[in-house]
């Protein structure tokens, strides 16, 4: 019986080499999806999501870098593609001018939405696939079928 504690037994480098394979197979067949489906990109699809998720639709850019994990230059070249689609607005924060806030257009949540679910689908096939290769199937069973510990 495998035991799940740090160091218990398992190794976490074959665990590790599991995941990246399953992060690499997950995001080349979803990322492919999403840009001939609807014209986004994975990480622009997460920051049109992260607006449709506030109840104004809107982030400040330095929200936003948290939200995503990821520079403030990305985010800003993010923004500025998503903008050029009609996707976002951006304006001086209220309050704040040194603030730029982004807010997602109705074209934006309405792409985000179908998005969304074309997400939903490619990851739930991605991930059956996954279930089916010897070198992933462990991990995506443990995903899937491991309650996760409580957050809080």
């Amino acid at each position: 019986m495998e035991t799940w504690g740090p160091g218990a037994g398992r190794d976490e480098v074959a665990l590790w080499r599991q995941l990246a394979r399953l992060t690499e197979q997950v995001n080349s067949t979803v990322g492919r999806r999403l840009t001939r489906g609807h014209g986004v990109a994975m990480s622009e699809l997460l920051l049109l999501l992260s607006l449709t998720e506030q109840r104004d639709g809107t982030l400040r850019i330095s929200d936003l870098v948290k939200a995503l994990g990821a520079n403030q230059s990305s985010v800003s070249r993010m923004v500025a593609r998503l903008e050029e689609a009609g996707w976002v607005v951006r304006r001086s924060a209220q309050g704040d001018k040194r603030g730029v806030d982004v807010q997602v257009t109705a074209e934006g949540a309405e792409l985000a939405g179908a998005a969304r679910r074309t997400l939903s689908q490619a990851l739930a096939e991605a991930l059956d696939a996954a279930a089916l290769n010897d070198s992933t199937a462990s991990l995506v069973a443990r995903l899937r079928y491991t309650p996760a510990a409580p957050t809080a």
